[in-house]
């Protein structure tokens, strides 16, 4: 087992063994009926630790004063400058999420209206082909009666000229009969 002495002199005590993982009772040298007050965090009883961490504490205080003194040193002003420069571009950031959120929420109901336009300009297109499909089917049911009515039409001039040229010719047997008489 590593052990740690350390001269706590302040406090009277001539050292302090710190030893790795918690101490037993029987190397503390304390009985079962009388237990110390123990840290939660690590398990040792708290009048080994207080003179120990004194101790540590009055050792490294001119480092801690040193860590302080160039701590105090730092320009504080540029580090909160930039912090606030960093806190202002973050809302400026967050500003314009919030305004592209809302122009693609606009853009997004704008383009659910053209799609809804778009399908109701479908359905016009196709009631419009629906009305030109009956549109060519009369169409084309007037010319083939017209072609029918113009060649009833012929059939009838052909009658006509038919019956007429034989109507001439019977009028012309009638003068030569009559003639002949």
């Amino acid at each position: 087992m590593e052990t740690l002495e350390i001269n706590v002199g302040k406090l009277g005590l001539n050292e302090v063994r710190l030893f790795e993982g918690n101490p037993s009772k029987r190397e503390l040298g304390e009985s079962s009926a009388s237990l110390p007050k123990i840290l939660p965090v690590t398990g040792e009883p708290i009048h080994h630790i207080i003179p120990l961490l004194a101790t540590r504490i009055g050792r490294h205080e001119d480092r801690l004063n040193d860590i302080v003194t160039v701590v105090n040193g730092l320009p504080c002003g540029h580090i909160t400058e930039d912090v606030n420069n960093l806190i202002i571009g973050q809302m400026a950031v967050e500003g314009k999420v919030e305004q592209m959120k809302t122009e693609f929420s606009e853009s997004m109901e704008f383009i659910a209206g053209l799609c809804s336009a778009s399908i109701a300009m479908g359905d016009v297109l196709a009631s419009f082909d629906h009305e030109l499909e009956q549109i060519c089917a009369q169409n084309f049911s007037l010319r083939r009666a017209i072609r029918e009515s113009y060649a009833r039409e012929r059939t009838r001039d052909q009658k006509i000229e038919t019956l007429t040229t034989k109507i001439t010719e019977l009028q012309r047997r009638m003068d030569e009969v009559s003639g002949k008489q």
